[in-house]
């Protein structure tokens, strides 16, 4: 295999990095990806050499000779200089960070591209193919929340999010919206509160079932199925999204019993899973050459 480091830059100029994983065709064993370049984009205050299940998941998809690509979207790790990190990101800025980088890979000679997205990368990934940013061959979304403000008011369990919610609006109203602030639900971040806000308010910017009916390409949405029994981001999400009644060619959910969001105790399983759809021919779609 050859590793390289690599990197981009957006249209507003910010320089992200990532890594180039090119296997050695002498070393190619069965490939079931069917795509120039798979992309990995890591989910919030993740970056591209974290390790965890992208990792595994691009080895193996290495392994079998696929090119990959792991990247940075200007909210790695947790707080960068004065403009990135996850505390202080827009996360419309997504769309900057993969059209650069689906820019780049069309340089390189790779126009089909599977986009891989865990947590926050599969909703990074969902929203910026919804707004046509960017035109992936198909997208698998791991372990993608729900940003629903209404789901975290009424579940019994999402009282911390409540209390951080409320704590974030005085300080916006108070004039302090830039103020960080450290929050518990959905997950412990520290963030700004206008920032929390923007995420987890009432307009519902980001959540997934908004944007799904507006992606033409095939998505895979594994969820594991501790996080449904546990996380009140999960806990309605394979329901909600059979609700869409999107056609399978367009949306297949998987749920994976025992598994948590990392996907720990089998992390081979989302991949045979993901393998397995992804090498269905009749899950791509159609005018895509």
């Amino acid at each position: 295999m050859h590793l390289s480091l690599v990197h981009t830059r957006t249209q507003d100029n910010i320089r992200l990095d990532g890594l180039l994983n090119q296997p050695d065709p002498s070393t190619q064993q069965s490939n079931p990806w069917p795509a120039d370049l798979v992309v990995f984009v890591h989910g919030t205050s993740g970056n591209f050499y974290q390790p965890g299940i992208l990792e595994h998941f691009e080895h193996t998809v290495a392994n079998s000779g696929t090119n990959t690509l792991r990247i940075n979207t200007r909210g790695h790790d947790g707080l960068v200089g004065q403009q990135g990190g996850a505390a202080l990101e827009h996360i419309d800025d997504c769309r900057l960070d993969l059209d650069a980088w689906f820019e780049w890979a069309q340089q390189h000679n790779s126009p089909r591209i599977l986009l891989v997205g865990h947590s926050m990368g599969g909703i990074k990934s969902i929203y910026a193919t919804a707004a046509h940013t960017v035109n992936p061959l198909a997208i698998i979304a791991i372990s993608p929340p729900r940003f629903c403000h209404s789901m975290y008011q009424q579940h019994p369990a999402a009282g911390p999010f409540r209390e951080d919610y409320l704590r974030a609006t005085q300080l916006v109203s108070a004039g302090r919206g830039d103020e960080l602030i450290e929050v518990r639900q959905p997950l412990p971040i520290w963030i700004r509160a206008s920032g929390f806000i923007e995420k987890y308010g009432p307009d519902d910017r980001y959540d997934l079932l908004r944007h799904l009916p507006q992606v033409t390409c095939p998505v895979l949405v594994q969820v594991g199925g501790q996080t449904v029994q546990q996380s009140p981001a999960f806990s309605s999400l394979n329901d909600d999204l059979q609700s869409l009644q999107l056609p399978a060619s367009r949306l297949t959910v998987q749920v994976i019993p025992d598994a948590d969001m990392h996907y720990s105790n089998d992390p081979d399983e989302p991949v045979r899973q993901a393998a397995d759809w992804f090498s269905d021919p009749t899950n791509l779609y159609p005018t895509r050459d």
